[in-house]
């Protein structure tokens, strides 16, 4: 009977799963900064975090019926999610607190299970220890790779800034150029943008031109990060010109309510000095 029991409450808690996952992602609040927890945060994001939370309840329910498959799907779930929450710079205390909301959610459906089919207090209080010890489990192995990841991307980040001795290329007295290349992570963009500041304090610059042909994708948080960069730059004196834009950075713009009135920008690098008085010959 009590192995029936747990096939039952197995099939139970997958058949809920997108009700469950429904009731997570209504939990969200506004966030006064850029965060993929966000409620306006971009349909992109938030269809992530669904496919994620229903990974997990479906990795947790498997504690009930099979420890070996729970537990081989717990260390694929935290290593990936580990590394996707470092890349998008969510910090641990944002992600413990979506597992204490989780947890509540994953309870409640285990109780409406119990109060149909009327189960013993002994199975209960297993099913109790079994689901907390799980997620307990996933919240301390999570922890540990995120950790690990973090280390991993301030090592990168700090190469990456090493190599990169002048970023900001001077072309005149008071006006550069600031060619982004490469694959950009979150944790990257934010060292780069510091040294960018730093630079033109340095250089005394008053115009910088941005190009962000060379950069593989940016997605929302790379997008924030960009325009966070720009705005600081005007704080400083320094007036921004953003060039080598694609449709999806545009479109990622509109969607995190940037005006790009506010921030000069070009299709090309070649456009941008061009209409600002410099002469570009091409070779």
């Amino acid at each position: 009977m009590k192995e029936q029991n747990n096939q039952l409450l197995f099939q139970y808690i997958i058949e809920n799963a997108p009700n469950m996952t429904n009731d997570w992602l209504d939990s969200r609040e506004e966030a006064s900064g850029y965060s993929i927890y966000s409620k306006s945060a971009s349909p992109e994001v938030e269809s992530k975090l669904r496919k994620h939370n229903d990974e997990l309840i479906e990795s947790i329910a498997y504690i009930f019926v099979s420890k070996e498959k729970f537990e081989d799907r717990m260390i694929k779930w935290t290593e990936k999610i580990a590394e996707e929450r470092v890349e998008s710079g969510t910090t641990l205390y944002e992600v413990i607190q979506k597992f204490s909301i989780f947890r509540r959610i994953y309870w409640d459906v285990i109780e409406k299970f119990i109060d149909k089919n009327n189960i013993d207090v002994q199975q209960v209080v297993e099913w109790s220890k079994e689901l907390n010890t799980g997620i307990d489990s996933i919240i301390e192995k999570f922890t540990e790779h995120y950790n690990l990841k973090t280390r991993e991307s301030f090592s990168k980040q700090e190469n990456l800034i090493k190599s990169i001795t002048s970023p900001v290329i001077p072309v005149t007295e008071n006006v550069a150029i600031f060619p982004l290349l490469g694959n950009l992570n979150i944790t990257i963009a934010d060292g780069l943008a510091d040294a960018v500041l730093q630079q033109c304090v340095k250089y005394q610059i008053s115009k910088l031109f941005i190009d962000i042909s060379g950069v593989g994708t940016i997605d929302t948080m790379i997008a924030n990060q960009l325009f966070q960069m720009i705005s600081s730059l005007k704080l400083i004196g320094v007036e921004a010109f953003l060039s080598g834009i694609r449709p999806e950075l545009a479109m990622t713009a509109v969607h995190l309510g940037i005006n790009f009135k506010e921030y000069p920008s070009y299709s090309s690098l070649k456009q941008a000095l061009k209409e600002n008085g410099f002469q570009v010959e091409m070779c």
